[in-house]
């Protein structure tokens, strides 16, 4: 059955309101004014720089540039890394192994064993290419121990992961070389034709998997190169965020990262005229009333934000 509004308009049961009720038009109209105002802020606040994946994209004086973010290098580092941390999470939990795992276990090694065999002719530096060697190598070892006596006492498989930790650890560092040496170079190229100005008021956005790790190394980078927080390991949330470096969760495209800058700028504007507070957008418009409610409803009060670093 459907309700009627006092106007007399049908309305529909659901919660959402229709796209025929004034009220539904009038919220178009708000939406559609700040998709537009939030365009021409995205033209105003150029020049501005977008990681996403192995690229970088600088959007400067209406024209688009794009540049390399990482080399085939980070990639190769990080693949080794990942043979052991495959191997784990195969035989860990196990008793014996039956016959799916064992037919997992025997592609694994086909694949460790084929990557092995194509180290040779990648420019690896000797000690690069003798640590790659070594990850492999030790990962088709336990493999084998694995294959043969039915699977692999948990004490063995501990030892193996500790023992790879330090190689592992070591192609980590030589990807995060790989990646800030190749975007240094990148924005470094782009800097030097901007005016002052323009390196003044350069802005980026990183485009991350949802609920990305802190210290994602791209936001490290730009944070440091443009002046802002720099976001490293004891800084898990820094609760007064920069102006000039941000993070896309959950979005991979170009224009959407974009937008989230523009947004972002935007909101600074609105929320410092409605409240005098510059950062009030960026939390829910209904949090300090939420807070109010819940707590009055549940007699508590919320725990203080944690400070970075506390806790040991």
């Amino acid at each position: 059955m459907v309700e009627r509004a006092s106007t007399g308009a049908p309305r529909d049961a659901g919660a959402a309101l229709a796209p025929t009720d004034p009220l539904g038009a009038l919220n178009q109209a708000f939406l559609d004014a700040y998709a537009a105002r939030r365009e021409a802020v995205l033209t105003s606040i150029e020049p501005i720089i977008a990681q996403i994946d192995d690229s970088l994209i600088l959007r400067r004086g209406g024209q688009r540039f794009e540049g390399p973010a990482r080399t085939r290098r980070y990639h190769e580092l990080k693949v080794v890394a990942h043979a052991p941390l495959a191997v784990h999470a195969l035989l860990s939990g196990r008793g014996a192994v039956d016959g799916d795992a064992r037919g997992r276990m025997a592609d694994l090694r086909q694949r460790i064993a084929a990557a092995a065999a194509d180290l040779e002719g990648r420019g690896f530096t000797p000690e690069q290419l003798a640590r790659q060697r070594r990850i492999l190598d030790a990962s088709l070892a336990i493999l084998d121990e694995a294959s043969a006596a039915g699977g692999v006492a948990p004490e063995a498989l501990s030892a193996f992961t500790r023992a790879q930790t330090p190689d592992v650890l070591l192609n980590a560092e030589d990807a995060a070389r790989d990646q800030i040496e190749t975007m240094h170079a990148t924005v470094e190229a782009w800097k030097r034709d901007m005016t002052p100005e323009e390196r003044e008021r350069l802005r980026a956005v990183v485009a991350v998997s949802h609920m990305a790790r802190p210290g994602n190394v791209a936001a490290q980078y730009f944070s440091i190169t443009l002046g802002e927080t720099w976001q490293g390991r004891f800084d898990q949330e820094d609760l007064r965020p920069g102006k000039r470096v941000l993070t896309a969760e959950a979005t991979f495209d170009e224009a959407e990262a974009f937008a989230l800058l523009a947004t972002h700028a935007l909101d600074a504007g609105v929320a410092t005229r409605f409240f005098g507070e510059e950062t009030r957008l960026a939390r829910d418009i209904l949090a300090d009333a939420a807070e109010r409610i819940l707590a009055g409803m549940f007699h508590r009060e919320p725990a203080p934000p944690a400070q970075p670093g506390a806790g040991g």
